[in-house]
């Protein structure tokens, strides 16, 4: 068949299809009938469906499951006599038509984005067909999967949602609040329904938000408490292994997962779903990368479903992300999708741009003083660090520092290189304090610098020469004693960011007609700040009443705060004990609080992830306000490219064409035979969930006496030969090699024996026979006797 064959008649259906848009859009004008007369004439060439039928015919009728076509009643599907030209329909768009120019390009579209990339996944007919689980499965309860209505309206981004992870490795990027959780929750319904004995886990990075997930299992899902269980590093390897043995649902961390199943406490092969929440950490060296790479080295029938806000800021970044994952299938939602609309609350976002105080503006002066022995040395060396040493960063530091040694450095004597590192060095420990002074204010950077001088005079003499010059310097000693003192002037603000946060907060409050019934976050993203926003805020009591929330290491002045601690701070915040959190980066994902009306953002991030996780703290239950607080300047800039770089991003993960699914490493898991129903109810929820409120953690019995820690097992992938082997018995070589013996087909069993070969060699009666019949036969006529007797 040639190709303009072949494109006629892949072209018929979309002719006609195209044919009854014009005609329903002319509103019964007389072009029409002449349209029609066109393509009712006949052909003498079967069409394309004819030859379908013709080559299907041996197949069953239910081979398929997709509806039966519907017939034209109006429109004849004869094909036109001669070749038609594509008109430009789009055979991959499913009847969605799309504009294009002279030349095939395509044309940019105001409207709103689709709500999930185009299928693009190529089935090979040539492949073998994937092995069937080795997951014991519940063929009875996989004719049916099951959606909770204990919500009550189902919400149709929800329902999709579900039914596609149910057979996709899939990644799911949903606005904060649009309900992951049940997503979630749902999925671990049916692969505990589906399977009698496999493993769920589900994985986050922090402990509170592994709390919200065991919430929704046990009040949406209705999954036993029994069956469950939260483990972290605090428990025992002995009570770990015990409940990796006797529970089916786990919650816990991924570096908890990894440390188990790398020493085979877990056994990888029982694992059948595996949940990652804020999936947009499975890059690198993070440990959502390590487990998902650990567990498929084992097995490959294990299903993924990711959830996040933000997959990435780069496409590099996300496509890591769905090679590391193994994910086949994105469902990808952003504020401006159809399906959505009705349940995103309002968001008003308002920039408060700022300029340096005067006491900001006299130290940055004193200081640059200071730093200006150590920047003349790079300007001798012709190394740009920017326009004013305050508008130095470590990043550029280490950038300039990278550039001068692989040119100009590079012949260099071994004095000046020496030279050169120590005050790049030095400069870059100084960069973090410059930043404080920037934008979060004059007491983190006094108290950065008093500790830089504390650790350099402990020192003594054998500390850095350049560090010394610096404390040593006039104009540094006069910026300390001039802070010192300000500090100790009562009423002093440090930075107009917090003049700023404070009229803020204290306008919402006021606000407010019932102050019980709103909270405020105030994002920080450093510790230092965040507690001097605390002092400030506690200074208008008992209207605000605020507590800070930060992570678990300890800091120099001050200690972190353990998981429970987290979730003892949530659980008093949602109560109203207090209502205004001042959280770092540990309190940008996930955090569910419905009552939160107000975010106000310190500082600035270019991290378009960081932006919008700290966005979505607000506007869950209703409208919300968001209140960013930037200097003039740089930082200004820095918000603008990341809200650029979020749309962008968005943008091209909704098109989907420029990321490569993993189609091999996601396999359907139920069996091809099945195809499950979806059953909408109610899910009833067991006593025992409504009981004990607590979370599932194991007590911490003592163990027996006498007994050890579990030896460690090695879990090894089907067929692997365990035990030691010698160099010989691998190469098969000398007399002690093992002689292995093949192992008999089971197919060849029923074959008959060999007979004997006096039974099978002709006697001496039909050996005569055969040559009577065979061998003694008549000569024939030569050419004179052929002519004689003619």
């Amino acid at each position: 068949m040639d190709s303009d064959e072949f494109d006629n008649d892949i072209a018929d259906e979309d002719f006609i299809t195209a044919l009854d848009q014009v005609s329903s859009s002319m509103n019964g004008q007389g072009n029409t009938k002449a349209l029609h007369a066109v393509v009712s004439q006949p052909s003498n060439r079967p069409n394309s469906a004819a030859v379908a039928a013709l080559e299907l015919e041996d197949l069953p009728s239910d081979a398929f499951s997709s509806p039966e076509p519907q017939s034209r009643s109006n429109v004849s599907v004869a094909a036109p006599a001669g070749p038609a030209p594509r008109t430009g329909f789009n055979r991959t768009s499913s009847g969605n038509w799309r504009q294009t120019t002279l030349f095939g390009g395509s044309l940019s579209s105001d409207g709103p984005r689709p709500s999930q990339p185009a299928a693009t996944r190529v089935f090979r007919a040539d492949l073998p067909r994937e092995e069937p689980t080795h997951h014991e499965v519940d063929t009875e309860a996989m004719q049916t999967w099951v959606y909770p209505t204990n919500l009550g309206a189902i919400r149709n981004y929800q329902f999709s949602i579900v039914k596609n992870s149910l057979f996709n490795n899939t990644l799911v990027a949903l606005p904060t609040g649009l309900g992951k959780t049940f997503i979630a929750a749902t999925v671990m319904l049916n692969f505990y329904r589906w399977t009698k004995k496999a493993k769920l886990v589900f994985v986050a990075p922090t402990k509170p938000l592994v709390a919200q997930q065991v919430d929704a299992c046990y009040n949406i899902a209705g999954i036993p408490r029994s069956e469950t269980t939260l483990l972290t590093g605090d428990i025992p390897p002995a009570l770990r292994v015990d409940e990796w043995e006797s529970r089916r649902v786990f919650f816990m961390t991924p570096q908890t997962l990894l440390n188990d199943i790398s020493h085979g406490y877990a056994d990888p092969k029982s694992i059948a779903l595996l949940v990652i929440d804020e999936a947009h950490r499975a890059v690198g060296e993070y440990a959502y990368a390590k487990v998902t790479k650990l567990i498929r080295r084992f097995s490959k029938s294990f299903r993924v479903l990711a959830l996040t806000a933000t997959p990435g800021s780069k496409i590099e970044t996300v496509q890591e992300v769905i090679d590391n994952l193994g994910i086949s299938h994105c469902e990808i939602r952003t504020e401006d999708s159809i399906d959505i609309r009705q349940y995103v609350h309002q968001r008003n976002i308002e920039q408060v741009v700022l300029d340096p105080s005067d006491e900001m503006v006299l130290v940055s002066e004193l200081f640059t003083k200071a730093l200006k022995p150590m920047t003349d040395k790079l300007s001798s060396q012709n190394i740009w660090f920017g326009r004013s040493p305050m508008a130095i960063t470590a990043y550029g530091l280490m950038q300039s520092q990278r550039e001068w040694f692989a040119s100009r450095g590079r012949h260099a004597n071994q004095g000046v290189q020496h030279m050169m590192r120590a005050v790049f060095s030095v400069l870059t420990s100084i960069a973090h304090s410059i930043k404080l002074l920037n934008f979060h204010g004059i007491k983190p950077f006094y108290d950065n610098l008093v500790d830089l001088r504390s650790e350099q005079e402990g020192r003594g003499e054998k500390g850095s020469k350049y560090k010394r010059q610096l404390i040593q310097d006039s104009n540094f000693q006069e910026m300390m004693d001039k802070i010192s003192k300000w500090l100790r002037t009562e009423g002093f603000v440090g930075h107009p960011k917090l003049t700023a946060l404070a009229d803020t907060v204290l306008n919402h409050f006021m606000d407010q007609s019932d102050n019980s019934a709103t909270r405020v976050i105030v994002f920080s993203e450093y510790r230092d700040s965040a507690e001097d926003i605390v002092r400030m805020l506690n200074k208008h009591q008992p209207l605000i009443k605020a507590s800070v929330f930060v992570g678990q290491a300890d800091g120099k002045r001050g200690e972190g705060m353990k998981q429970a601690q987290q979730i003892e701070a949530i659980n008093r915040f949602k109560k109203g004990d207090f209502n205004v959190l001042v959280a770092t980066s540990i309190g940008e994902e996930g955090l569910d609080i419905g009552q939160v009306d107000l975010i106000v953002c310190y500082d600035s991030s270019a991290s378009p992830i960081r932006m919008l996780q700290r966005m979505g703290r607000t506007g869950r239950k209703r409208a919300g306000n968001i209140v960013l607080l930037l200097m003039r300047g740089k930082e200004e800039d820095q918000f603008a490219k990341s809200k650029d770089n979020y749309e962008k991003m968005q943008t091209l993960i909704c098109e989907g064409s420029r990321f490569n699914f993993r189609f091999d490493l996601s396999t359907r898991i139920v069996p091809r035979g099945v195809v499950p129903e979806v059953d909408k109810r109610h899910v009833d929820i067991p006593v025992e969930n409504t009981q004990d409120q607590s979370l599932p953690e194991p007590k911490k019995r003592r163990a027996p006496a006498g007994k050890k820690k579990p030896p460690k097992k090695f879990h090894m992938p089907d067929g692997v030969e365990t035990g030691f082997q010698s160099v010989a018995s691998m190469l098969k070589i000398g007399g002690r090699a093992k002689q292995q013996h093949n192992k008999r087909n089971p197919e060849l069993g029923d074959l008959a024996t060999v007979p004997e070969l006096s039974k099978v060699l002709l006697d001496e009666e039909e050996l005569k026979e055969l040559n009577r019949a065979y061998r003694n036969l008549p000569a024939p006529r030569t050419a004179e006797a052929a002519q004689t007797s003619i």
